[in-house]
């Protein structure tokens, strides 16, 4: 009838508005194929002391406050309380084109001073999983290339260290440094999807970054591959160093920093 709205259920509404937002987000996940050799490596490599805890558990396990902290962020509680500011989201996607830019860099200059063979292939296989991840920003950002990104600073100095560890210390820290992204991400969106909506505003983040990380998994096998060849308090120290990094972006993500009148919570 003319002159009347009709109002539209709101699980009809929730379900429509789930369908639209989940095809702007690419699922993240930077798994590789790795070569049937190269699998039996890893293998003999897990049978020698199931009971052990890799190099990777012993860091998670001593940086898991940093964790714990990212979680408690305005930024995740507001995306569990469907109520972050859609400007705090788009901000902190933008300047996550800049960094998964940067990290594909890192690969490929890493790659330039492999440890070995085995190294170089596998180094190979993330920087091409970055490059099909990052295509997704040609579509749904129109971002082609880091360039194109103004970074706050928190995200410039966090991908300045990568590029710092990929292109000056030996390749196997690369995985250290790069560990903290891939699985915090994963352990966050884990942690919220038990409490969170589904008809959620942000669920489409947290079914994005959710399930099992299997690209970060496969970099903890490569981690602990090269154990014995790299100083273990160095990977531990620039394992730190990259949570403490994800920590400051999700804590700046919900500041808005204007020039003229200082820095406002959004």
């Amino acid at each position: 009838m003319l002159g009347k709205s009709i109002k539209i259920p709101s699980f009809i509404y929730s379900r429509k508005k789930m369908n639209i937002m989940t095809k702007w987000y690419q699922k993240r996940d930077f798994s590789i194929k790795v070569p049937l050799s190269f699998q039996k490596k890893l293998g003999k490599l897990q049978q020698k002391d199931a009971s052990a805890k890799t190099l990777f558990q012993e860091m998670w396990d001593e940086c898991e406050d940093i964790a714990k902290a990212v979680l408690e962020t305005k930024y995740f509680k507001d995306i569990l309380n469907n109520n972050l500011n859609p400007n705090a989201y788009g901000s902190l996607m933008v300047q996550d084109a800049y960094y998964c830019f940067k990290a594909q860099n890192c690969y490929t200059i890493a790659r330039t001073h492999a440890y070995d063979s085995d190294c170089s292939e596998f180094l190979k296989g993330k920087e091409q999983s970055y490059k099909d991840y990052n295509a997704t920003y040609h579509k749904i950002w129109h971002i082609r290339e880091d360039y194109g990104v103004i970074p706050g600073p928190e995200i410039k100095e966090y991908a300045d260290y990568e590029a710092y560890v990929a292109s000056q210390l030996d390749s196997p820290y690369l995985f250290a440094v790069m560990l903290p992204c891939e699985f915090l991400w994963n352990w966050v969106a884990n942690q919220l999807e038990p409490k969170a909506s589904k008809e959620g505003l942000y669920y489409f983040w947290i079914e994005g970054n959710a399930g099992s990380p299997t690209g970060a998994r496969q970099m903890e096998s490569m981690l602990e591959l090269y154990r014995a060849e790299i100083d273990e308090n160095k990977a531990k120290e620039i394992f730190r160093t990259a949570m403490e990094f994800e920590l400051k972006v999700f804590t700046s993500a919900t500041i808005l920093n204007l020039s003229h009148y200082g820095k406002k919570e959004i």
